[in-house]
């Protein structure tokens, strides 16, 4: 059991008021949750404030309290502040729960330890291509978790699958630790997980040894939370400044942040894309709407012994049951990261000619008129954008291409008109609705996505504030062999209408109206 006062060394503490020669039994940052003898970690959020509620864990029995305001703006109701309560304030209060629950959560250095880490980070494709890591080292042998946006799962040593609940794409802190103890325990060996902006900003994948990090692309998106394109990268680049010398980072070399965010990176960096300056390049690319094939070839690293099978004259070929040319990116970043770790050319090109995609990722259903519905997660400019282009690329010239959107409340407005821009600008029919409006009024949402519409000379635009009903219309509206991209939720089986959650999913809508 770990003493307070040795943990405390490595963190930058501001104040103590009383003693900090304790032993730490276990840490919490939810005051409900507090047991006695308890270390509460005061974590300021965007909705709540842990400040408010330090009074709340000292009736809980937690005699140790660390925050970031000064103890004098702070209640600790009945608790005496260095008598039986003891205060550290700290300059970065999640940093130090992270770095406490490494000290108490029993098992999770050996798990550290003894896993396998990939990490893939991006605004887009993560989820892709983390999936189909996640299928090249099962098909290799490896006991595989999987850590992302579609959930937490994973098949034990006895071969058995196992599926957890997860909220967010990368778990709080202490969940997540508690989460890879007891996949270890149960024998996994490789761990595949996405990390978000939000977790690498707020230190939730704090002392993780990643072996691999994957950068797929940084567009627009989470600025209402990072306040700034600068920021944003800034939160990506800490997972690369994290990287010891024995890691690589496989990084989308036409990226244009990608020297930003490698620029500190100790770990061996390889660049993956379509310029003839990348370490590892895409060539002979053609995509139907069957799926993908394309080469890679390794012009600028061909003595590195993971790349023996590639050189600069002849390209190696893979085929992809998945759509789209961003897919190929996708599939050709795995490639590199399965290269790098072992893998055989031979092996790898036969694990990607069987990979599925992610749930709610480009995922069509054939409908009784003859037109076909596409279920994607698409809720970024750049991200609708390539959906977009992806389905007129292999749409035939007089087939009509659908988009139903709309935009998430309480949440990025400045995407809102270019998100409208962009879907009148490609697509021949839109209609507007809600996606998780959350607390805005989703008529005001969907205006100013219409603001983008109008900049556009396409006038095919239909509002229909219930998305349910949106996407009815614009099924039953479709002529045979038109193509209706249903866009934003993806996977998602719920909506957010003010403070409810209600269940709701695309795909399931859609079902719904073919049977009837």
């Amino acid at each position: 059991m770990a003493l307070l006062s040795d943990a405390l060394h490595k963190l930058e503490v501001l104040e103590i008021v009383g003693s900090a020669d304790v032993a730490i039994h276990s840490v919490n940052n939810d005051s409900r949750l507090v047991k006695p003898q308890d270390v509460f970690v005061a974590i300021k959020g965007s909705a709540f404030d842990g400040h408010d509620h330090i009074r709340q864990s000292v009736e809980g029995g937690a005699t140790v309290i660390i925050g970031e305001r000064s103890d004098s703006d702070v209640d600790f109701g009945r608790g005496r502040v260095g008598r039986d309560v003891a205060y550290i304030r700290v300059r970065d209060a999640r940093l130090a729960y992270a770095h406490l629950l490494l000290n108490t959560i029993s098992g999770i250095r050996q798990a550290l330890q003894g896993i396998r880490f990939i990490c893939v980070t991006g605004t887009n494709g993560k989820t892709t291509v983390a999936t189909i890591l996640e299928q090249l080292y099962t098909l290799s042998g490896s006991h595989t978790g999987f850590i992302g946006t579609t959930g937490i799962r994973y098949h034990d040593s006895s071969g058995e699958y196992n599926i957890l609940d997860n909220s967010h794409t990368t778990p709080d802190t202490k969940y997540l630790y508690e989460t890879i103890v007891s996949m270890f325990a149960d024998g996994v060996n490789t761990i595949v997980m996405e990390a978000s902006s939000h977790a690498l900003e707020q230190h939730r994948v704090y002392g993780i040894p990643f072996h691999v990090a994957a950068f797929t692309n940084l567009t627009h998106d989470h600025l209402d939370y990072h306040g700034s394109m600068e920021n944003y990268a800034r939160s990506k680049k800490s997972l690369f400044n994290s990287l010891s010398v024995t890691s690589s980072a496989i990084v989308n070399g036409d990226d244009d942040w990608t020297p930003f965010l490698t620029r500190d990176c100790k770990g061996h960096i390889v660049s993956v894309g379509r310029g003839s300056l990348n370490d590892v390049c895409i060539v002979q690319e053609n995509v139907s709407s069957h799926g993908c094939t394309f080469g890679l070839t390794a012009p600028s690293i061909i003595q590195h012994q993971a790349f023996a099978d590639l050189d600069g004259s002849q390209p190696l070929y893979f085929t992809i049951p998945l759509i789209g040319r961003f897919n190929i990116f996708n599939a050709a970043i795995c490639a590199v990261v399965a290269m790098l770790d072992g893998m055989s050319a031979q092996s790898i090109r036969q694990f990607l000619a069987s990979v599925q995609g992610p749930r709610g990722r480009m995922e069509s259903i054939d409908l009784p008129t003859g037109a076909v519905a596409v279920i994607d997660y698409a809720h970024t400019p750049d991200a609708l954008d390539k959906a977009l282009r992806t389905l007129k690329e292999i749409m035939d010239p007089n087939q009509r291409l659908h988009v139903v959107f709309g935009c998430g409340g309480d949440r990025d407005k400045s995407k809102r008109q270019d998100m409208g821009f962009i879907a009148c600008s490609i697509a021949d029919e839109v209609w507007l609705t809600s996606d998780n409006p959350r607390n805005e009024d989703p008529l005001q949402i969907i205006e100013q996505v219409a603001e983008g519409c109008r900049r556009s000379n396409n006038r095919n635009v239909h509002v229909f504030a219930d998305r349910r009903e949106a996407i009815e219309r614009s099924l039953t509206t479709a002529e045979p062999h038109d193509v209706i991209l249903i866009a934003g939720k993806g996977h998602e089986e719920y909506q957010i209408i003010g403070a409810e959650v209600l269940p709701f999913s695309d795909r399931i809508v859609v079902e719904n109206i073919c049977k009837t």
